[in-house]
């Protein structure tokens, strides 16, 4: 009975061979579309990162982003329905733009064109009004001496449809050491689905910015605030596009490497290119971490 027990596997396991087949993929070459991550803020001037969109089987490199990747030259216009401003690239190695007068005002709707390699993209973006945060402060984590996370507690407004994302910055680190600017966390982007017109408390640890190499990004620390750090939080009301292009976006981010996970295309609100123009209702508070 062992005997034909193996036998009967030994069969089995040479038919799966016999069946397996090789199968090549032919992914099709993705059209050259401009990719443009843009905000624009109560009392500040809009900005954005302008680039290009490569292949799935692609590849990247720093040089590659530098000289090829980025946008030089671009023409872009924002525009609030009355008054009409340029963006100007004031950060060439990053493909960075930014204009000089209009600023955002809450309640306002604006309106960017850019226009790059004979392409046009378009996107509109409503500045919600601010949501203040009930408390934050620093909580260390259990069984840790000084590394922890920031906790928050949020009165969501009655009204359904919220939309929120959460930012931080460290300000008081030495110069190798300070955030360059602020850096959300992973799933930065939440709504009101689940919590409408209810007080909630939650926590986020600290972001990490793509292609890191800082020390603190590295070891035990990775995702922690530390006591003695001054953190600026900024906790901003977003669009429900906004919301949606974030939370497919993590959820993108999170899958990579994972062979049962699905792609899905990460759909924003610009015409003509890919990403985001999102105006953040922002509210900045500041905690010192004890």
């Amino acid at each position: 009975m062992k005997n034909l027990i193996k036998y009967t596997v030994v069969c089995v396991v040479l038919l799966l061979v016999s069946c397996s087949k090789n199968i090549t993929l032919n992914v099709p070459m993705a059209p050259s579309q401009m990719v443009i991550e843009g905000h624009i803020e109560p009392g500040t001037t809009g900005y954005l990162y302008l680039s290009h969109n490569f292949n799935f089987y692609g590849t990247i490199s720093i040089t590659s982003i530098l000289t090829q990747d980025v946008i030089h030259g671009a023409h872009i216009a924002i525009s609030d329905g009355t008054t009409v401003d340029s963006m100007y690239e004031t950060n060439p190695g990053i493909g960075f733009y930014q204009n000089k007068i209009l600023k955002g005002v809450v309640g306002k709707t604006y309106y960017l064109t850019v226009v790059a390699n004979g392409q046009t993209a378009t996107a509109s973006t409503t500045l919600t009004a601010p949501v203040k945060l009930d408390s934050i402060w620093f909580q260390l984590q259990p069984n840790m001496d000084s590394l922890g996370f920031m906790w928050a507690i949020l009165n969501d407004p009655p009204i359904p449809g919220n939309s929120y994302r959460w930012l931080a910055k460290r300000i008081n680190k030495i110069p190798a050491m300070a955030d360059t600017t602020y850096v959300p966390p992973d799933q930065s982007a939440f709504n009101d689905q689940l919590i409408n017109g209810k007080k909630f408390q939650f926590f986020y640890g600290r972001g990490e910015l793509p292609g890191s190499r800082a020390a603190d990004d590295s070891n035990i620390e990775a995702g922690y605030f530390k006591i003695h750090d001054t953190v600026v939080i900024k906790f901003c009301t977003i669009s429900t596009a906004a919301y949606n292009f974030y939370n497919i976006y993590y959820f993108q981010l999170n899958n990579t490497g994972n062979p049962f996970g699905s792609p899905a295309p990460i759909t924003g609100n610009i015409t003509g290119g890919l990403g985001i123009w999102c105006g953040y209702g922002s509210y900045l508070d500041t905690v010192v971490c004890k």
